[in-house]
């Protein structure tokens, strides 16, 4: 039997369970990027939801569909982000949550699921083994398994922030996001493409990850030799039968692959322009518009999701000495 497709009666029903939770994040002009662009930027600012990313929303529509449906062990991998929003939507749904990380995860990402009381367990040193080993787990031990991106759930509960974004501006006619395995822009792209057919749908990956553009021009889900990014969030192979590819397949309009040094610059420029820090897979997004990646016409209306804020000290004070290096080097 061939499962039901995904529809924007999912996404209603995710804003319905998370509502009251997961928080409406501002979406705010960025006169900066108008600036840089000469189109109107509007931030869909998911680095100030719960958890620091968009993905608690996918998480806590997970968590709650399994508690509808009498589920009470739950089992995921995570670089990260999902495992933040598992995490808090255990406490909410009131489930039982085991996590597996990468043995390279973000120290600050993993630093802050230890403040939780759930199970933490590390395999694997990139994404494809720990999500291996957390399936196997799952099933030794008879639990649901919540995929951060393969799974109806979570993809709708991403898509709240499209339903969020076109409440307030109707006539987006580009939408910006990060992609990694597909979860978020399948989301936004279902709902965007529904309310305007017209609108432009951009993925951004970074260069040094490009999973799932390679994906897509391939024809089909290949491995990709990973290079090491700032952009953790993003990085790392997907599962061959995710069913985010056909999904990302149909509404992803154009890709660009974001080079390292431009995430680091937007990662710094964000900063100080907008007064806030954001993680890599953030930045690449900011990045398509401030390293101009992407062509505008003028005054077009267009929205960018700000994914996280979850970036490492590490990674920040890295930035910023190479900020004030190269600031040295010009004087």
């Amino acid at each position: 039997m061939t499962e039901e497709r995904l529809s924007i009666s999912d996404v209603l029903v995710a804003k319905k369970r998370i509502s009251g939770l997961a928080m409406n994040t501002p979406l705010r002009k960025s006169h900066w990027l108008c600036d840089v662009s000469q189109a109107e930027v509007f931030m869909k600012l998911e680095n100030l939801q719960v958890t620091g990313s968009f993905k608690y929303r996918g998480a806590l529509n997970a968590m709650t569909w399994a508690k509808e449906r009498g589920f009470t062990k739950v089992f995921t991998a995570s670089a990260g982000n999902h495992g933040l929003g598992i995490a808090e939507a255990a406490i909410t749904t009131e489930r039982e949550a085991r996590i597996c990380l990468p043995t390279n995860v973000n120290p600050l990402k993993k630093q802050k699921l230890e403040r939780y009381s759930v199970g933490l367990m590390q395999h694997g040193d990139d994404m494809d083994m720990t999500e291996a080993y957390a399936m196997r787990l799952a099933k030794e031990q008879k639990g649901l398994y919540i995929s951060p991106y393969n799974n109806r759930e979570v993809i709708a509960g991403q898509g709240t922030v499209g339903l969020e974004m076109y409440e307030l501006i109707p006539k987006l006619s580009t939408v910006i996001v990060a992609v990694g395995g597909g979860g978020l822009i399948s989301g936004i792209g279902l709902v965007a493409k529904l309310i305007n057919p017209k609108v432009r749908i951009v993925g951004v990956v970074a260069a040094a990850s490009p999973t799932m553009k390679t994906a897509i021009h391939s024809g089909r889900v290949v491995k990709v030799l990973q290079q090491d990014t700032i952009a953790d969030g993003i990085a790392g192979n997907i599962d061959a039968e995710t069913i985010t590819f056909p999904l990302v397949q149909e509404v992803v309009d154009e890709w660009v692959a974001i080079e390292e040094r431009d995430i680091h610059q937007a990662v710094f420029d964000f900063l100080e322009n907008e007064g806030m820090l954001i993680e890599g897979a953030a930045a690449c997004a900011i990045a398509a518009i401030s390293a101009k990646y992407i062509n505008f016409k003028p005054r077009e209306r267009v929205g960018v999701v700000v994914c996280g804020g979850n970036i490492g000290r590490n990674n920040w004070r890295e930035i910023v000495g190479e900020q004030l290096l190269s600031a040295g080097k010009s004087t």
